[in-house]
């Protein structure tokens, strides 16, 4: 009985061990990029505001109560300490957010996805874009990005959506390459704004 009791914890601690370093476990943005598709009913926050009474005269801090990934709830408080007219709402708002259902964001390293239809935008504050191309067989579009002492990254991440089937975030050694997989064969342009972002049009 001992021997086999020993024997039932080493499987144990064998499959264990698996699940650890199983290379299939999702990382973070897959798991984040995957809850936000479950909750695609859920609306977006887009602009909220409160009227404070008329005797406040100075906003010392704010409080934001969010939940995680995984469910558990969790404080941020924002310091603030400024004078204010009551006259006027105190706003919060996500500019530039998610608006609607149909978008869909996530992020692979210090790149940030936006993805609406035929449109697919990149954002990359810390990182300046050097060249674009595309490739055929499966027709890819590639972006390649100055990497500015960046740390190394490599990673992919399918979508799940059409049109752009997958994108991958992959270092060399001056830059990283972008890499959007797409679901057939379609031309693009691209058209770079402010703030390093970069918005690609597919048809």
């Amino acid at each position: 009985m001992k021997w086999f009791l020993m024997a039932v914890c080493l499987l144990y601690g064998s499959i264990n061990l698996f699940a650890n370093t199983n290379p299939f476990m999702l990382n973070t943005n897959q798991r984040d990029f995957q809850v936000q598709q479950k909750n695609k009913g859920k609306k977006f926050l887009s602009t909220e505001s409160i009227q404070l009474p008329s005797n406040a005269r100075e906003l010392k801090s704010v409080t934001l109560t969010f939940q995680n990934l995984d469910g558990t709830l969790e404080d941020k408080e924002l310091h603030i300490d400024k004078t204010i007219d009551w006259h006027y709402p105190i706003k919060i708002t996500q500019e530039g957010a998610i608006r609607n259902i149909a978008k869909r964001y996530f992020s692979l390293n210090d790149f940030e996805f936006f993805m609406e239809g035929s449109t697919f935008v990149i954002s990359s504050p810390k990182h300046r874009i050097i060249r674009h191309f595309l490739l055929v067989s499966p027709t890819t579009i590639i972006v390649d990005f100055s990497r500015d002492g960046g740390s190394p990254y490599d990673a992919k991440i399918g979508t799940g959506e059409k049109i752009f089937a997958d994108v991958g975030v992959n270092t060399k050694n001056t830059f990283y390459r972008i890499a959007i997989t797409l679901d057939g064969v379609y031309q693009y342009t691209l058209k770079s704004g402010k703030n390093n972002t970069h918005t690609i049009t597919v048809r």
